[in-house]
């Protein structure tokens, strides 16, 4: 627990460093809401309501199902398929309200960066005109797994990542990362074990 832990707080910050454009304080700060203590409707481990997936406005993305054809990388949650650049809306309708909602005024963006806190995931945005787009989705425990190759922390190893998504990674410091389009998914090994796994929108 404390190796993801320490994963966490790293990924956490390294997002809201690249956000305030090398880690300057915005004025006003930070701010973190609380919404509820059992994550609204649903946990990421539990059944969403049902709702319909939303598209990506880059190209690239299709109205996937998250099979292995897909060619972006993207999160099923029950019912729901959680894509990146998606509009949060989308995600809120179906996950129900986060736990807590952390906000940092974006030096990279026009508006606020926010962080959305589920019992099994966390879900970063930054802001298109009024809306909050998906940029990061980061796992917290081993209840949820990959959509296409399962993967678990601390219930799959480097070669269990291997054999569902092959060998085009870029490996760095224990950071196995994948590419597909504007989209990433990374796995962080520890002694061969997968410790933090994150996908990601490249905003370009």
């Amino acid at each position: 627990m404390k190796k993801i832990a320490i994963f966490i707080i790293i990924a956490t910050l390294a997002v809201f460093v690249l956000s305030a454009c090398g880690g300057g304080q915005p004025e006003g700060g930070s701010q973190m809401m609380t919404t509820g203590s059992q994550g609204g409707q649903s946990g990421a481990s539990g059944t969403p309501a049902p709702a319909q997936p939303g598209t990506s406005t880059q190209p690239g993305s299709t109205q996937s199902t998250g099979d292995a054809e897909t060619p972006d990388f993207a999160l099923r949650v029950g019912e729901f398929l959680i894509e990146m650049n998606q509009d949060m809306d989308l995600a809120l309708a179906a996950l129900g309200e986060p736990g807590r909602v952390f906000e940092e005024p974006s030096c990279a963006f026009d508006g606020i960066d926010r962080v959305f806190g589920y019992p099994d995931m966390q879900i970063h945005t930054y802001p298109v005109g009024n809306a909050d787009h998906i940029h990061t989705i980061m796992f917290l425990n081993d209840l949820i797994r990959t959509t296409e190759g399962r993967i678990r922390i601390r219930h799959s190893s480097l070669q269990d990542v291997i054999d569902a998504y092959g060998d085009d990674f870029v490996h760095e410091a224990g950071m196995y990362t994948y590419t597909r389009g504007l989209t990433t998914l990374e796995f962080f090994i520890d002694d061969g074990i997968v410790e933090g796994i994150t996908y990601g929108f490249i905003i370009v």
